[in-house]
């Protein structure tokens, strides 16, 4: 019965389903894909432990690579005192005879506290505050 079902699919006008490039081929296509698919898991899948098993045998500390200098801790901006460095100052100076058109004479200079400081999140607020959409009415 089956070689009758196969003669009769011959004959039919289906015949190039059944054939070598219908449904067999796009049936073998699909396997292929999944086949590499199921390979292309299975590596990336394994990058894991094959690092682990690299790492154990080539440890990191064996590595040529040269070891990364230390630098030194950055000096904080105030001294023990209280008082704002040299240079820290010399900064401030070039800075303000830059904004200002005549000479200018640096009286004092202090940390900014806190509440000194919430100005620039009311600056933000309203930043933020001013791109707020309208809304439309519909």
């Amino acid at each position: 019965m089956n070689m009758a079902m196969i003669a009769e699919a011959d004959t039919s006008r289906f015949a190039p389903l059944f054939l070598e490039t219908g449904i067999p081929l796009a049936v073998m296509g699909m396997i292929v894909v999944f086949l590499a698919l199921i390979v292309l898991i299975t590596i990336i899948s394994a990058f894991p432990f094959a690092m682990g098993v690299l790492e154990k045998v080539f440890p990191e500390s064996n590595h040529h690579a040269a070891k990364p200098k230390k630098t030194p801790k950055p000096t904080p901006a105030a001294t023990d005192d209280g008082t704002i460095p040299g240079h820290i100052l010399a900064i401030i100076a070039a800075a303000v005879a830059e904004a200002e058109p005549g000479p200018v004479r640096i009286v004092r200079t202090r940390q900014l506290t806190t509440s000194e400081l919430a100005w620039t999140l009311e600056g933000r607020i309203r930043h933020h505050a001013s791109h707020r959409l309208q809304t439309r009415n519909r």
